[in-house]
């Protein structure tokens, strides 16, 4: 049965695509997906008794002996300071008094955080320790508190945010507790409530990115905020980058690489949910095996306005490194890393990080609002607010400078063009429009633009007014967006990909590629989408739809980087089809689904998806391995889960190799290895002087993965 469609149809479809579309280009798209969250339970302080003076020591000891590490502090020309920081009024005293309470809470549900939120500064230290899931206690810890740290209170400065708690402790990572003790002064008690972080599954949105950020790379890798798990945030963007604020977390440094994760996920929800901040203090975060993490959310490039100190946030940017380095020393690879950023941020905003800026505050505990302080370009948080932080990081401060020089000079002779490419829309003429923009900061003027696909390749320049990019670059004007039209393409699903040509110091850069499905004029050909997924190593699932007016059922074709791989009938409701391939080699691969027409227009690649395939071992095993008339003789089968094809086997008797190819006919093998048919037997032989021969069969790898050995045995020749 046809289904005929009519021409005005298919015109009004695809203006509404091109509207569509060109909204896009300037608003956020969110993703919705499960992933772990941290969240942030705020409960009031357990029962509470008072705390005997035989204790005061053993509290006493924890708050004069920090945790410190072996890590030694890189040698540097700085001299220490003279004296130590002092501590402000609005921060607890150091010392504890009789006049103290305790209280215990056993046995809650798991917890990765802990910290304590309150309605005016504390005047003690508080501590804690927490309750492991194997029941054992461990020792006391005190939690810090930074009272410089938070929101600019000036609302001119962006958005304001914090509705949440006036005061609070850092927050402890303690990874799994399940029970915590705390203690605390009598005086500060009656205001306090506990917070505890845990993480739980939670349909999400992840980020949500304007396509208005700029494609700017980094001499660096970075862990962007995705691969953390952060919650989808609104935050306020500033006018430059001025001033960079080196911050230490004052929490646990016992965490591994992996835990890094969730302690971003549980400082995130202890700010947001805790303090009513819009979002993890840090524009960035350093971990202390070197790792660089995205902060703040918003662009990593952009001036994005921060709550990690106050009075200081606006222009500036934050980089807290994970760890309580008020006796501990920082590791050499986080100082490098914290460089490298701060190296990377000033150039891209054009500051020199060895000079000085005559910076404004707009009120933090140690400076009024309105009083121009002059400041080197990097500084760390206690030059700016009375608090001890970034603790023995402040020493280091003169080294960072010199490897942050080094690294902007750097960047500043490397780094290209900056911008966006938004997309590709599709026109009813048959063409593609590629819209986007991009800034050449060395030089004035716009910037050429060449946009790729298939071999093929077009020349625009980057002129078109944009008011978006006015606002974040006032010094370039707003005339540096581009709107390139393409023409020639056939009809289906292309890949665009635009690269801005270099015209001062640095290098061409490549702004990403979009793809868009040129619509065939007749409006009669197939159409339609393909998802794909690797639910494991050598395998793609694919689903998705294939409409054709003229006919129906139809034939899908699935392509993989341009070679046929399966052909699947789209028959079911909705003219949706789905299937599995097998045997895909390691790697990014190009899943494309063509649309087999049954009548008026012709064939038409739908629609294509980009997909990382995992690695695998070969699989196999050994039926036996024998010995007769002086040769020994081994049977089984083997197969790469990324090939269809055979794979050899080696026979290794003593050291020597004779292999084979595993491309004998298995009866059984079809039913226990559904899809890669049944030629992957072996059987191979050799042979060997009488006596003793230790014997091994191993599969050979064809792809991503290590070859697998099957098994080994020692043979008697007679």
């Amino acid at each position: 049965m046809t289904t005929p469609i009519p021409s005005g149809r298919v015109v009004r479809r695809l203006a509404a695509l091109f509207g569509l579309a060109l909204l896009l280009n300037f608003l956020p798209i969110p993703n919705f997906g499960y992933s772990q969250v941290s969240v942030l339970d705020r409960v009031p302080l357990p029962a509470m008794s008072d705390v005997g003076a035989s204790e005061l020591p053993q509290l006493q000891a924890a708050v004069d002996e920090p945790p410190a590490t072996t890590q030694p502090l890189p040698t540097t020309t700085e001299a220490p300071p003279t004296t130590a920081p002092v501590a402000p009024s609005e921060l607890p005293s150091e010392v504890v008094t009789q006049d103290r309470v305790t209280g215990t809470a056993d046995q809650v549900p798991e917890f990765a955080a802990i910290g304590v939120l309150l309605d005016e500064a504390p005047t003690e230290p508080i501590l804690v320790r927490v309750q492991a899931s194997d029941s054992s206690w461990g020792d006391w810890r005190e939690l810090g508190v930074e009272s410089d740290e938070g929101p600019d209170a000036n609302p001119g400065a962006g958005q304001p945010e914090g509705n949440g708690a006036a005061y609070g402790t850092e927050p402890l990572w303690v990874e799994d507790a399940i029970g915590y003790e705390l203690n605390l002064s009598s005086e500060d008690a009656p205001t306090a409530e506990v917070a505890l972080v845990r993480d739980e599954t939670k349909r999400t949105v992840t980020e949500a990115v304007p396509v208005a950020g700029a494609a700017v790379p980094t001499p660096f890798g970075i862990h962007m905020r995705t691969e953390w798990g952060a919650r989808s945030t609104s935050t306020s963007v500033g006018s430059t980058v001025k001033l960079a604020v080196v911050h230490h977390s004052a929490s646990s440094n016992d965490y591994s690489p992996a835990e890094v994760p969730g302690v971003l996920r549980s400082i995130q929800a202890y700010h947001m949910d805790g303090r009513g901040w819009s979002d993890i203090a840090y524009n960035f975060v350093v971990d202390k095996y070197g790792g660089i993490w995205e902060g703040r959310g918003g662009g990593i490039d952009k001036p994005i306005i921060g709550a990690h100190a106050m009075g200081f946030n606006t222009n500036s940017v934050g980089v807290m490194v994970i760890g309580d380095y008020t006796a501990a020393q920082p590791t050499a690879a986080a100082l490098e890393s914290v460089s490298q950023v701060i190296g990377w941020k000033l150039a891209l905003h054009r500051v020199d990080p060895a000079g000085r800026v005559a910076f404004t505050s707009l009120g933090s505990t140690k400076y009024d609002a309105g009083v121009v302080v002059d400041l080197p370009r990097v500084v760390g948080h206690q030059d700016i607010g009375l608090t001890g932080c970034p603790g023995s990081i402040q020493n280091a401060l003169s080294n960072i400078t010199n490897r942050t020089q080094d690294w902007a000079t750097y960047v500043a002779a490397t780094l290209g063009p900056i911008g966006s490419f938004g997309g590709v829309v599709p026109n009813v003429d048959g063409t593609l429009t590629a819209i986007g923009w991009v800034v050449d900061l060395d030089v004035s003027g716009p910037t050429t633009i060449v946009a790729t696909s298939r071999g093929r390749s077009t020349s625009g320049v980057a002129n078109v007014p944009r008011s978006d990019v006015a606002a974040l670059y006032p010094d370039q004007g707003p005339d540096h967006g581009f709107w390139l039209q393409l023409s020639g393409y056939e009809p289906g699903w292309w890949e665009v990909c635009i690269s801005a040509v270099n015209r001062g110091d640095g290098v061409d850069t490549f702004l990403g590629c979009r793809s868009a499905v040129v619509p065939e004029r007749s409006g009669r050909s197939p159409y339609g989408n393909i998802a794909a997924s690797s639910p494991q190593a050598g395998v793609i699932d694919v689903s998705g739809s294939a409409t054709d007016p003229d006919a129906w059922p139809i034939e899908a074709q699935i392509t993989v980087d341009g070679a046929w791989r399966r052909s699947i009938v789209a028959s079911s409701a909705g003219n949706s089809f789905g299937g599995r391939l097998l045997g895909i080699p390691a790697g990014i691969h190009l899943v494309c689904a063509t649309g087999i027409n049954g009548g008026v227009g012709s064939n038409q690649r739908m629609d294509c998806e980009w997909l990382l395939v995992g690695g695998a071992n070969p699989i196999g095993g050994i039926d036996a391995i024998n010995s007769s008339r002086g040769i020994i003789s081994a049977t089984g089968w083997a197969y790469d889960p990324e090939s269809l094809d055979p794979i050899v086997v080696a026979m290794i008797i003593d050291g020597q190799w004779f292999t084979s190819w595993s491309n004998g006919y298995r009866g059984d093998w079809r039913t226990n290895h559904p899809g890669y048919g049944d030629s992957h037997g072996f059987g191979i032989g050799a042979k060997m002087s009488k006596g003793e021969h230790w014997t091994c069969l191993a599969a050979m790898n064809t792809a991503g993965g290590v070859d697998t050995m099957l098994g080994c045995q020692n043979i008697v020749v007679k």
